[in-house]
């Protein structure tokens, strides 16, 4: 099968980005992808469009453009790491609440049957059977080549087996052939945490992480009783970040923290609801006004350009001026604003007392509550935890041996590595079900 490809640029993205990062994707998956980039300002793309694999001068001259490479078809991605095992690559391989989606629907229409799948993981697999009591016969297709893999899903059908495969190509083939089958993708939920770790991941947002941010927040007016208040919510936000908070007078505040510790707190400046809370919870308006720069005077002047391009478009908005003097605003300062204040009341307890022996407050269940079900995940690893809550791997491997003990999740299965090491546990975090629930 010949290979077909051409790239172009993104010309969606309303602000000028700091990280470029090459797509190499099939033609069926780009509605999707452009439409979840318009929330990354600072991510831009340029598209390489893909059907088959074959190294040629185009494809070979795409990669080179690139600090960054995000691969959206599992075959693509596994034949590139083939050919050399040191590009910059990275998979946005979730597809686990479409097969959620799908087995689920079988289930509750009774016509769950064989599966024949290629590139989906075993273990995830089995979480999700798991999640829905059920048990399924599945077995494997997954090749060397396109043709072999379409040549084994033809034969499983042939035993009754429901083909599901992640790869377009052997998708549109066995559609050709008139074959019933499925195509999994990821969700645009799922494609919005890979582009976040994508933007955390790439080379020149690496080369950011301790340039410094300035940020300047100034109120109306803030009433003696609300100060206190006021403060509080600042120190809180401040202290997630690493970062240091300064009172310059009776109505405006500073803070200085990390490029990459802003980045990891907001979002990539798409989570920031202080100015919301303000308004909401003591009745006044505020604005923000964030600089970046290489040297402590260039963020502070550019916080005082953001502060002043937030007075004349005010109140309630935030700005960020960058290091090459480029503005990103007015931030929605409403997105994910019950992030991190997860409405969670603990009726059961028996759960309750569960929890305090594994060392956990309310407060910080509903934290946690919080980060984990923005994702919409409850299977964890030791290292997709550590990355969720932002903490060492030696931190969440001893958090999981404390909720073991306590009895508030399950190991329910192990992923295999495929080089020498101890296969990595797969947790399943039972108290969170039972907490959305209760």
């Amino acid at each position: 099968m010949k290979f077909g490809g051409f790239y172009m640029t993104n010309q969606n993205i309303p602000y000028t980005s700091q990280s470029v990062i090459g797509i190499i994707s099939p033609n069926m998956m780009l509605p999707l992808i452009k439409e979840t980039l318009r929330g990354f300002p600072n991510l831009q793309a340029n598209y390489f469009i893909i059907h088959a694999f074959e190294i040629n001068e185009e494809l070979t001259t795409f990669i080179t453009q690139h600090d960054m490479l995000v691969v959206t078809d599992s075959y693509i991605y596994q034949q590139l790491k083939k050919y050399d095992s040191s590009l910059p690559l990275y998979q946005l391989n979730s597809r686990a609440i479409h097969l959620y989606q799908l087995l689920l629907t079988h289930q509750l229409t009774n016509t769950i049957q064989p599966y024949s799948f290629d590139f989906l993981q075993q273990s995830d697999i089995l979480a999700i059977t798991h999640q829905l009591q059920l048990e399924i016969d599945y077995v494997f297709a997954q090749a060397d080549s396109i043709e072999q893999m379409v040549e084994r899903h033809i034969e499983h059908t042939q035993k009754g087996y429901l083909a599901i495969t992640t790869v377009a190509s052997v998708y549109e083939q066995l559609r050709a052939q008139n074959i019933k089958c499925d195509y999994l993708r990821p969700t645009k939920q799922e494609m919005i945490v890979g582009f976040e770790r994508v933007l955390l991941a790439s080379k020149s947002r690496q080369n950011k992480e301790t340039q410094i941010v300035y940020g300047i927040i100034e109120f109306d007016v803030l009433p003696a009783l609300d100060q206190t208040k006021a403060e509080q919510v600042l120190q809180q936000f401040v202290q997630q970040m690493d970062g240091h908070l300064i009172q310059l007078s009776a109505l405006q505040y500073s803070f200085i923290t990390t490029r990459g510790q802003f980045e990891r707190e907001t979002l990539g400046y798409k989570h920031l609801p202080l100015l919301s809370r303000f308004k909401e919870e003591l009745h006044t308006n505020c604005i923000i006004g964030i600089g970046f720069g290489l040297r402590a005077f260039d963020s502070g002047r550019h916080a005082k350009q953001a502060l002043y391009q937030a007075k004349e478009n005010g109140p309630n908005v935030c700005y960020i001026v960058r290091e090459d003097n480029s503005v990103i605003g007015p931030i929605d300062t409403t997105v994910f604003i019950n992030y991190e204040q997860y409405p969670l009341a603990i009726t059961d307890l028996q759960l309750l007392k569960r929890a305090e022996k594994a060392g956990m407050s309310a407060s910080y269940i509903s934290k946690l509550m919080g980060r984990i079900t923005k994702h919409q995940k409850y299977i964890y690893t030791a290292e997709e935890l550590a990355q969720t809550l932002n903490i060492t791997l030696r931190s969440a491997n001893r958090i999981l041996l404390k909720w073991l003990d306590a009895g508030l999740v399950d190991i329910i299965g192990e992923e295999k590595l495929a080089h020498r090491g101890r296969p990595k546990r797969i947790y399943y975090m039972q108290f969170l079900e039972e907490l959305k629930h209760s």
